[in-house]
C-alpha cells in the first residue's frame, strides 16, 4: 500500500485535536467538555474503521485502482487513531498500537480473499493470525488503558470475530453480511467508550469533564452519531453495488433502509414519538431517492439525473422542515446549510465514483462521515437543550419524574463504577515487547 503524508481534514481529527489539547473554559457545556471531544472522537474514528475495513476486505479480492483507494482511505484513518494514541501515551506506544493494528486489518484481507478463492488452508492460517493478534493486541491495550486483560480482550475478540462474519460477504450470504456489518459498526462504540473512560480515570486533569461526558445529553448525541454515520456508510455501499450490479445490491439497499428507519425512530423517541407522519414517510424514501440518483447518473440519464437530485434536495428539505418545527432552538438556516452539505457530498461521491475517480469517491466518503457528525451534533444539542430533563449534561443529574430510561440509568451507573475500579488501579505497567511488523496486503 502506498504511504501519504497525514492530511487532517476530516473534523473527527479537529474534534480530537482540541479536545486533547484545549483549555478549559470557565463554564463550559457538556459539548465543549474535553471528555466529552475525547469519548465522541474516538467513537467516530473507530466507527469508521469498521466500515472502511469491510471495503477494503471487499475491493481486495481483486486487486486495483478501487483496492489502492479504499486501503489508503483505511490507512489515513488508522493514522488519524494513531495520533490519538500518540497524544496521550506517547511515540512508543503509539507505534506498538499501530504495527498490531495494521496487522489485524492485513490478516483480515487474507482471510477475505482467501474464502474467496475457497482456499481452506490460508484461511485457517488467517484465522489462526487473527485470534494471536487478539491476545497480543489485547495484552498491549490493557497494559495501556489499565483495565482488565480479560474485558479488553473480549472486546477485540468480538470485533474480529464481527468481521470474519462479514467475510461470508464474499461467500455471497448477503442476509448475513449486512447484519454482521452493522454489528460490528455499532459495537466499535462500545471500544470507543471503554477507552474514552479509561482514559478519562487516568487523566482527569487533562480531560476534565468526565460527568459531562457519560450524561444522556452525549449519549444522545453518540446515538445520533451512530445513527447519521451508518445511514451515510451504507449510502455508499449501496451506491457502489448499484454502479457495480453487484449481487448484493437488494441487501445493500435493505441494510440502508433500515438505517433510514432506525433513524426516524430516534428522532422520534427524542420527541416522545410526536414525530409528523410526512416526514417520516419523507424519510423511508432516502435510500430510493439516492439509488435513483446513482442508477441515473450510470446510465448517463440527464434529465433522470436532475430529477432525481432535486428530489434528494427535498428530502433534505423536509428534514429541515421538520427538525426546525420540532424545536424552537434548532435553526433552519444552519440545519439547511448542514443537510445540503451532506447532501451535495452523497451526490459528488457517486459523480466520481462512476467516472472511476476511486481515490476521489473514498475522500469525499470521509467527508460526508465528517458532516454527518456535525449534523447530529447540532441537532442532539438543540434537543437536549429543549429537553434538559430528560437529557441532562451531567452523570449525576437526578432522572425526570416518570422517566423510563432504566436502561441508560444502569449503562451510566456501570460506566461510572468501570471508572472507579480503574481509579484504584492506575499503577503503570510496562508495554509488552513488540513484534517485527509484517508487511501489509497478500503475503502469499
Amino acid at each position: 500500500m502506498r504511504w501519504r503524508p497525514l492530511v487532517v481534514a476530516a473534523a473527527v481529527c479537529g474534534l480530537l485535536g482540541t479536545g486533547l489539547a484545549m483549555p478549559v473554559a470557565a463554564k463550559e457545556t457538556a459539548s465543549e467538555a474535553p471528555a466529552t471531544q475525547l469519548r465522541v472522537a474516538l467513537d467516530r474514528v473507530l466507527a469508521e474503521h469498521a466500515f472502511l475495513i469491510v471495503q477494503v476486505m471487499r475491493t481486495g479480492l481483486t486487486p486495483g485502482p478501487e483496492f489502492d483507494a479504499a486501503a489508503d482511505t483505511l490507512d489515513a484513518n488508522t493514522n488519524d487513531l494513531v495520533a490519538a494514541i500518540q497524544s496521550v501515551y506517547g511515540k512508543d506506544a503509539a507505534n506498538a498500537f499501530a504495527e498490531q493494528w495494521r496487522n489485524h486489518i492485513a490478516f483480515l484481507v487474507d482471510y477475505a480473499r482467501a474464502l474467496s478463492k475457497k482456499d481452506t488452508s490460508a484461511a485457517k492460517l488467517a484465522d489462526t493470525q487473527l485470534h494471536q493478534y487478539v491476545v497480543t493486541f489485547s495484552t498491549l491495550l490493557a497494559g495501556a488503558v489499565q483495565l482488565p486483560e480479560a474485558a479488553v480482550e473480549g472486546l477485540i475478540r468480538e470485533h474480529v470475530e464481527q468481521l470474519e462474519q462479514v467475510a461470508s460477504f464474499e461467500a455471497s450470504r448477503f442476509g448475513e453480511a449486512y447484519p454482521a456489518i452493522l454489528e460490528t459498526y455499532q459495537h466499535m462504540f462500545m471500544i470507543g467508550d471503554a477507552l474514552a473512560t479509561a482514559i478519562v480515570a487516568q487523566s482527569p486533569d487533562r480531560f476534565p469533564g468526565r460527568a459531562s461526558a457519560f450524561s444522556a445529553a452525549t449519549d444522545l448525541r453518540i446515538n445520533l452519531d451512530r445513527l447519521f454515520g451508518a445511514q451515510t456508510e451504507l449510502a455508499a455501499l449501496a451506491m457502489r453495488a448499484k454502479v457495480n450490479g453487484a449481487a448484493d445490491l437488494a441487501a445493500a439497499t435493505g441494510g440502508l433502509n433500515q438505517a433510514t428507519r432506525d433513524l426516524t425512530a430516534a428522532i422520534s423517541s427524542a420527541y416522545g414519538g410526536a414525530v409528523d407522519a410526512s416526514a417520516a414517510a419523507a424519510g423511508r424514501k432516502f435510500g430510493d431517492l439516492y439509488l435513483a440518483y446513482v442508477g441515473a447518473r450510470k446510465g448517463g440519464d440527464t434529465a433522470a439525473r436532475s430529477t432525481a437530485a432535486q428530489d434528494l434536495h427535498q428530502y433534505g428539505n423536509s428534514l429541515v422542515g421538520f427538525l426546525a418545527g420540532a424545536s424552537p432552538l434548532l435553526s433552519r438556516t444552519t440545519l439547511s446549510q448542514l443537510i445540503t452539505a451532506h447532501t451535495t457530498d452523497l451526490l459528488k461521491e457517486a459523480d466520481q465514483y462512476v467516472s472511476g475517480s476511486y481515490a476521489a469517491a473514498y475522500a469525499t466518503q470521509r467527508g460526508a462521515f465528517t458532516r454527518s457528525g456535525a449534523l447530529s451534533a447540532y441537532v442532539a444539542a438543540g434537543i437536549a437543550r429543549q429537553f434538559p430533563q430528560r437529557f441532562p449534561d451531567t452523570a449525576f443529574a437526578a432522572p425526570y419524574p416518570g422517566s423510563q430510561s432504566r436502561l441508560g440509568l444502569q449503562l451510566i451507573g456501570l460506566m461510572l463504577l468501570v471508572v472507579a475500579v480503574v481509579e484504584m488501579a492506575l499503577v503503570p505497567a510496562p508495554m509488552p515487547e513488540r513484534k517485527p511488523a509484517r508487511r501489509r496486503g497478500s503475503r502469499r
